[in-house]
């Protein structure tokens, strides 16, 4: 799914849905903003035909209905690819963030309007006038005393929507962020890896590496199976803060599951590649853990290191494979080794 990524059209959907809503008594919830928004976009077109037919027999669009047009023409046609909910999210950020902007905008004028308008009245009435004007003065009176209380009630309703906007701006940053994090180790999961590739794919020159590390904790089954998962969890929360700790600003560690992360390196060529790996080899390989409950000490943990650089025009999931052969081979060789492709 595709919004608009110009400010101004973005905008003037937004003024289009409010107004939309409110006349047909739709509660303003981020579900609805879209919907209307992606009506007022016309990014569905089907869409648009059963809203009509829905709105020309009830009225309004009642919320179950609501929900499952969300589901039939937006939610769903994103569901294929990773990259295309990515794009959603961002969408929907922006979205947020022009209605945002949009209603604080809309709400101070009218408020300023309002205001303006009653003291050309009050002005009005002061001065001398002819008698036959004055069914006519009052009329303006109460028409215009009645647009300012419907201005009042309409502000409310704004003020409302923009803090709704907000909490779903938020709720937002927070699922992209729970979406995009290990909840064990809090590094970044696979999502964010494939991210970073692409962002460097369309913006790198030709001369630029692009190194892969893939690193696997060794014989780390045994370890849990003999000292139990709760001490196994530990080790990985401390791999992960290490690994946080010990990669260059610049690249980001991601687990890929289980026992196995993976550090793929913008701009860096295999040499610094094996370089940071051997650090952080080193560094785990030297820590010395013991049971939180009885003190023992624990064996040493230890890693081994499969490392790549990208060949031309090879593709991430070749790059995966050719550094996963490098760390299947350092495990062949005794482990707690870094082996480059």
């Amino acid at each position: 799914m595709k919004f608009s990524d110009d400010s101004s059209k973005a905008a003037g959907y937004l003024r289009q849905a409010i107004p939309a809503m409110v006349k047909h008594n739709i509660v303003p919830n981020p579900l609805n903003y879209t919907l209307w928004y992606s009506y007022f976009s016309k990014t569905f077109p089907m869409l648009n035909n059963e809203l009509d037919q829905i709105i020309e027999r009830y009225g309004t669009c009642p919320p179950k209905i609501g929900e499952s047009l969300f589901i039939q023409h937006i939610s769903q046609a994103d569901d294929k690819n990773e990259e295309q909910v990515e794009n959603y999210q961002r969408a929907i950020s922006h979205l947020v963030d022009n209605l945002s902007d949009s209603l604080g905008q809309t709400a101070k004028q009218t408020d300023d309007y309002s205001a303006a308008l009653k003291h050309n009245i009050t002005a009005l009435e002061a001065h001398n006038v002819d008698a036959s004007m004055l069914p006519v003065l009052n009329e303006l009176n109460a028409n215009a005393n009645a647009i300012c209380d419907v201005n009042q009630q309409f502000f409310g309703e704004l003020s409302s929507a923009q803090n709704e906007i907000n909490r779903l701006k938020t709720e937002l940053e927070t699922s992209k962020r729970e979406a995009n994090t290990d909840p064990l180790t809090g590094l970044c999961n696979r999502r964010v890896l494939d991210a970073i590739y692409r962002e460097f794919m369309a913006s790198h020159n030709e001369s630029e590496d692009l190194s892969l590390i893939i690193m696997d904790i060794d014989k780390f089954k045994v370890f849990n199976d003999t000292h139990g998962h709760l001490i196994g969890d530990q080790v990985l929360k401390f791999v992960g803060a290490l690994l946080k700790k010990e990669c260059p600003e610049s690249i980001v560690p991601v687990r890929f599951g289980g026992e196995e992360f993976a550090m793929l390196c913008p701009k860096v060529s295999g040499k610094s590649a094996e370089e940071i790996a051997e650090n952080i080899r080193v560094k785990l390989s030297a820590t010395q853990f013991n049971h939180r409950k009885t003190g023992e000490k624990l064996p040493p943990i230890t890693a081994s290191f499969g490392l790549a650089t990208q060949l031309d025009d090879e593709q991430l999931t070749e790059l995966i494979e050719r550094a996963d052969k490098a760390l299947y081979t350092a495990k062949g060789q005794g482990r707690n080794q870094v082996q480059s492709a």
